[in-house]
């Protein structure tokens, strides 16, 4: 089991409001290919501070 960062929940699915370096899109589909194989069923761990850092950056 792998341990997952909350990094990786923000670069899937948060939409820049500007144009942005082709190192941050490159890092942007590779979160989103983890969050594919999150989906189809590879088992992650995280913990409550990472989940409430992502709350509270989406509730901003």
């Amino acid at each position: 089991m792998r341990f997952i960062d909350s990094s990786v929940f923000l670069y899937a699915y948060l939409k820049p409001r500007k144009s942005i370096p082709d190192k941050i899109k490159t890092w942007k589909k590779r979160a989103k290919r983890i969050i594919e194989r999150i989906n189809m069923g590879e088992e992650v761990a995280t913990s409550i501070v990472h989940v409430s850092e992502i709350a509270n950056i989406l509730e901003a």
